[in-house]
């Protein structure tokens, strides 16, 4: 990456463009399958059983292949990984209009799961070929991912009541074709240190990798903001108006937070590239504590604005703090911390099922609160973190 042209300002943000895009538009599908599938089971010819299986089946083959899917990437390059992914995710796409029953879908959505982890790994290692200037070019990946399903959300869940609920997936793998184009006109990326340092592919890259203290945060966030806030604010809407507003009331809110996301996400990166990741990473931390607090303390709406906010930040601060303490190659460090994120994300509406049985949702943001805030000091502790020792935080 050090031997790229005169020209590698312009090129490298030509790459960014491209590969931000690609991830877009593979997006398409699968965000409106989520509004979709619950309330069109039958005309997917399963039950509601398998709604809630097929829904989850794309985030539980992803923790178990970023590694495995990093070590690919490492030896064949991103270009090749990203038109892989793009490829597949089209196919997959495509099969929820074409196929019908639990079988096919949930092939397809095993093969969505690794498409999405491929393009992810693909997108961050493009964005973190300038170390420089990582924490704004990851900001500009994830504002550009959130296009796709904003356009899904609305204009393809118009298109669903046009032609129907899965007819609309086939136009849909038509429009996310375009992701295949974005895909093949990036330049080769290989990660340099795979060259020097050759992947073994062996049986471990498939187990859990072992966290460190970086790892152990994130998994905290996607515990509490895409577990605990999103299963339990309809609940919450619903104690101070009726069931009806408090739908419509929570899917404003969550909509919302793709677009904080917009722009939260490349504010934060070039305030990280510009005054370090440290300082900001540490307010926006704080902010999600707030928010947590103050949903717990009955400040429902001010809570999760803050909530929306410090999510949209950290979505792009987490990455470029990987990168920071990363001694080497980015990408496995990177893919394990997404693994552990989507870990978190997993675990959080399990763990928010049984802590309903035994308290209020307001207890178990407090809870929450408190755990988020003993992970921060113990990351914060660390040598690494305050700048005494090079090398990863463990």
């Amino acid at each position: 990456m050090n031997a790229r042209p005169p020209d590698a300002h312009d090129t490298g943000w030509r790459d960014l463009w491209l590969s931000s895009w690609a991830l877009s538009l593979a997006l398409l599908g699968d965000s409106l399958l989520y509004v979709v599938l619950p309330l069109n089971a039958d005309a997917f010819g399963i039950g509601l059983f398998w709604v809630g299986v097929l829904l989850a089946a794309n985030r539980i083959v992803r923790i178990f292949t970023y590694g495995a899917i990093a070590a690919l990437g490492e030896r064949i390059g991103m270009k090749n990984l990203c038109l892989t992914a793009t490829v597949s995710a089209v196919v997959s796409t495509a099969m929820y209009g074409l196929t019908q029953g639990w079988a096919p879908l949930l092939a397809a959505r095993l093969l969505w799961g690794l498409s999405y982890a491929a393009m992810l790994l693909a997108t961050l290692g493009y964005a973190a070929s300038d170390r420089g200037r990582t924490g704004t070019r990851v900001g500009v990946t994830r504002s550009v991912e959130q296009v796709g399903p904003m356009l899904a959300l609305t204009g393809g869940a118009w298109l669903a009541g046009l032609v129907g609920p899965q007819e609309v997936f086939v136009y849909l793998a038509l429009a996310s074709s375009m992701s295949i184009i974005f895909a093949a006109l990036l330049p080769p990326l290989p990660v340099r240190e795979s060259r020097r340092e050759p992947v073994r592919m062996d049986w471990r890259i498939f187990a859990l990798p072992r966290p460190d203290r970086l790892d152990i945060l994130i998994f905290w966030m996607g515990f509490g903001v895409d577990g605990l806030f999103i299963m339990t604010l309809t609940i919450m809407l619903a104690g101070d108006m009726t069931i009806a507003g408090a739908m419509l009331s929570a899917g404003l809110i969550i909509a919302g937070r793709r677009l904080a996301e917009m722009v939260a996400a490349p504010a934060s990166g070039l305030i990280a590239d510009r005054w370090g990741v440290r300082r900001p990473f540490l307010c926006a931390a704080i902010l999600l504590v707030a928010g947590f607090a103050g949903v717990g303390s009955g400040w429902l709406y001010t809570g999760a604005l803050a909530i929306v906010l410090a999510r949209g930040a950290l979505g792009t601060l987490f990455p470029a703090a990987v990168v920071l303490f990363a001694p080497k190659a980015v990408l496995q460090p990177l893919a394990r911390n997404q693994t552990w994120r989507d870990i978190g994300a997993a675990a959080g509406p399990l763990a928010t099922g049984f802590g309903l049985t035994l308290t209020t949702p307001q207890a178990l943001h407090l809870g929450f609160a408190i755990m988020f805030v003993a992970s921060l000091l113990w990351l914060v502790a660390s040598r690494a973190w305050r700048g005494q020792e090079e090398g990863g935080i463990q």
